[in-house]
């Protein structure tokens, strides 16, 4: 068994078909065909279930796919690091920001072992609202931002920012993993039946949404508490305070540990992007792509 099996059979699964990994890994069906069974003779089991339209993978497929994931996430983590030790950051400085959520979750780990690879680079990790890292750009202090869509939540536009995607998140609506009585799903009208728990001052464009859809439908939501910043509002969620639209990024830890669940609201749902916003440097380019990938490597993680 090498590499290629586990990337190959991960990429299967991703897929949904032999065709398509074979596709999008640049190799033959055949050649796919080929490296599952060598993994499942390895393994002595059926990884995968196959019928003609899809492949799905076994109950031992499935722990060997969450493995494999985890084993070849861990190796590009070293790649990227090991490319951050080469290079030569004596007295750059780089200054990133970023909202609260996605910094503590995505960035701040992150940049703890970037630091420890690199001690002679200065750094300046900010956090803030989205308007407050907006006047930021405009007065241009940041190298790398890492923010929703700009455009859209905030009608502002900086072309002078180069702009690449790092992952899509949708905000969904959760309560207290401790609550038992908790549905699996409800009408947007039903969410009146909840004492609501909001952050405030982000996502503008679904807070808007989410009043217009109100108005549509005559209803009238009270909120019960409301604070700027999602950590806060995800220990009031916990705590069984009430319920609350959060981003998924930020609650993966919560979800997987049952301390908190997500209550599906059939009739109403909220997507957007994250992106990279980078400020085009010669000098610090080569030093913020090694960050982005560290920081999209994490992103996959907590997909």
């Amino acid at each position: 068994m090498d590499l290629q099996n586990l990337q190959t059979f991960c990429t299967v699964i991703s897929e949904g078909s032999m065709t398509a990994a074979a596709s999008k890994l640049s190799i033959t069906q055949p050649a796919v065909s080929q490296q599952i069974r060598q993994l499942e003779k390895y393994f002595g089991v059926k990884l995968l279930s196959r019928n003609a339209r899809k492949v799905k993978s076994t109950v031992q497929g499935q722990i060997f796919y969450e493995t494999s994931n985890r084993i070849l996430n861990l190796l590009q983590n070293a790649k990227n690091s090991i490319k951050a030790i080469s290079l030569n950051l004596e007295g750059e400085k780089i200054n990133v920001s970023t909202v609260n959520s996605i910094g503590l979750h995505l960035v701040s780990p992150v940049v703890a072992n970037f630091l420890k690879l690199n001690n002679n680079m200065k750094l300046s990790l900010i956090y803030g609202t989205g308007e407050s890292i907006i006047q930021r750009m405009q007065k241009d202090e940041l190298d790398l931002v890492i923010m929703p869509d700009i455009r859209k939540e905030y009608g502002r536009d900086f072309p002078y920012f180069q702009k690449s995607l790092l992952f899509k998140d949708t905000l969904h609506f959760v309560g207290s993993g401790k609550d038992q009585n908790l549905p699996k799903s409800m009408s947007f009208k039903d969410i009146k039946q909840m004492r609501l728990i909001q952050v405030e001052n982000n996502y503008l464009v679904f807070q808007n949404l989410f009043q217009k859809e109100m108005k549509k439908r005559g209803l009238n939501f009270e909120i019960s508490f409301q604070c700027d910043n999602i950590g806060t509002v995800k220990r009031a969620i916990e705590s069984g305070l009430g319920c609350g639209f959060l981003p998924a990024h930020s609650i993966h830890k919560q979800l997987r540990l049952g301390r908190l669940r997500v209550i599906e609201i059939e009739d109403f749902e909220y997507f957007m992007n994250v992106y990279f916003y980078l400020k085009p440097n010669e000098k610090k380019n080569r030093i913020i792509e090694i960050l982005k990938l560290l920081i999209l490597q994490q992103a996959q993680t907590l997909s």
